[in-house]
C-alpha cells in the first residue's frame, strides 16, 4: 500500500488543548516552592523574569506573524519556569532571559510558533546558555543558605554531583539528602521525591504516556549499572546517575513534550531509549554540562526517522495480514 507523506510534527485535537500546558506549569510549581525554601525569594524572582522574557517574546511573535495575541497560550509559561528551573539559583537574571528570548525567538517562532517546533524549545535556550555561559551555570549555591536577591562573590558556591562524577569523584551524598533534594544542583531537579509526585499528577491528567519517562529511566538504569565508577557498585551507581544533574526533571518535564515526541507508541519507546544512550554517552565522554539536555536536543532531530520506521513496519505487517493500513 502506497503510504501518503505528511507534515512533520504530528499533532492531535487532544495535545492542542490550552489544559495540557495548564497542566504542566501547574506541576512545575512545587519544584519552584521546594527551590524557595533552599534559597529564598530569589529563585522566585529567577523564575519570575524568564518567564515575563518568555510571554513577552511569544507575544511580540504572534504580533509580527500577524496571528494576533494568544492569550492563552500557557506554553511560553512552561518554556520559562522549565528554564529557571533547570538554572542554579544564583544565576545571572540575565542568562535565563537570554535563553528564554532565544528559545522563543529562534527555536519556537521561525518554525510557525505553538504546536509545530521541531526542537524543545527550552532544552534549546538551556543549550545556548550553556555554550554561551558555561563557567557561570558550572556552581551552584549551598541549600539552605538563602540568598540576597544580588548574589556576589560572598556567596559560597560548590560543584554539583553531575560534574564531580565527569571528573571522576563521587559525591558524598547521604540517603536523607537524596530524600529530600538537600544537595547543590539546579534550584528545581533535585528534590526528586517532589517531581515523582508531579508526574503521578500529570499521568492522572493525562498529559504524560507513563511508558516514556519509564522507559528512559530504565535504560539509563542499565547502561548505568553496566558501566560505572570503579568506585561505585551496580546499585549506587544507577542512585547516583538518576539522582545527579537534571535527569529525572528532564524525563519528566521535557521528554514527554508531545510536539516533539514520535506519534506511535513504539515510535516514543525507541525516542525515550535513544535519549537515555545519549545521555549517558555525554555523561561519561561529553565536555559539556546539561548532558540530558543536549541529549534530547539530539533525539529531537531524529523524531521523523522514528516515525517513518514504526510507520512502515506497521504498513508491512497489514500487508502480511491483508487487512488495510489505519
Amino acid at each position: 500500500m502506497k503510504m501518503n507523506a505528511k507534515p512533520f510534527p504530528y499533532i492531535r485535537a487532544e495535545e492542542r488543548s490550552p489544559m495540557l500546558m495548564l497542566d504542566t506549569a501547574i506541576a512545575l510549581i512545587p519544584p519552584f516552592f521546594m527551590a524557595c525554601f533552599y534559597y529564598g525569594m530569589r529563585s522566585l524572582a529567577v523564575g519570575a523574569f524568564t518567564v515575563i522574557a518568555a510571554v513577552a517574546a511569544n507575544w511580540i511573535s504572534d504580533l509580527c506573524s500577524g496571528r494576533g495575541l494568544e492569550w492563552w497560550d500557557a506554553s511560553p509559561v512552561v518554556t520559562g519556569m522549565i528554564i529557571a528551573l533547570l538554572m542554579p539559583a544564583s544565576v545571572p537574571y540575565y542568562i535565563p532571559i537570554i535563553a528564554a528570548l532565544f528559545a522563543i525567538f529562534v527555536v519556537k517562532f521561525p518554525y510557525g510558533g505553538t504546536g509545530h517546533n521541531l526542537f524543545n524549545p527550552a532544552a534549546a535556550g538551556l543549550a545556548f546558555v550553556t555554550l554561551c555561559f558555561g563557567d557561570q551555570l558550572a556552581n551552584y549555591p549551598i541549600p539552605l543558605e538563602t540568598l540576597p536577591m544580588t548574589v556576589d562573590e560572598t556567596v559560597k558556591l560548590t560543584q554539583g554531583a553531575a560534574s564531580l562524577l565527569k571528573m571522576g569523584a563521587i559525591p558524598t551524598i547521604s540517603m536523607e539528602q537524596l530524600a529530600l533534594g538537600n544537595f547543590a544542583g539546579p534550584m528545581g531537579t533535585t528534590n526528586i521525591l517532589v517531581i515523582a509526585a508531579c508526574l503521578i499528577y500529570l499521568l492522572i491528567r493525562r498529559n504524560v504516556k507513563w511508558y516514556v519517562p519509564l522507559t528512559y529511566l530504565a535504560t539509563i538504569s542499565l547502561f548505568a549499572s553496566r558501566v560505572h565508577h570503579e568506585n561505585l557498585s551496580a546499585a549506587e551507581s544507577i542512585i547516583v546517575e538518576l539522582v545527579a544533574g537534571s535527569l529525572m526533571f528532564v524525563a519528566v518535564y521535557m521528554l514527554t513534550e508531545p510536539v516533539t515526541l514520535p506519534k506511535r507508541p513504539m515510535g516514543k519507546v525507541l525516542y525515550a531509549m535513544t535519549a537515555a544512550v545519549i545521555t549517558m554517552l555525554f555523561r561519561y565522554y561529553g565536555v559539556v554540562l546539561n548532558s540530558a539536555v543536549f541529549a534530547l536536543l539530539l533525539t529531537n532531530a531524529f523524531t521523523p526517522l522514528f516515525d517513518r520506521l514504526v510507520e512502515q513496519g506497521h504498513i508491512v505487517e497489514r500487508s502480511v495480514t491483508g487487512s488495510e493500513d489505519e
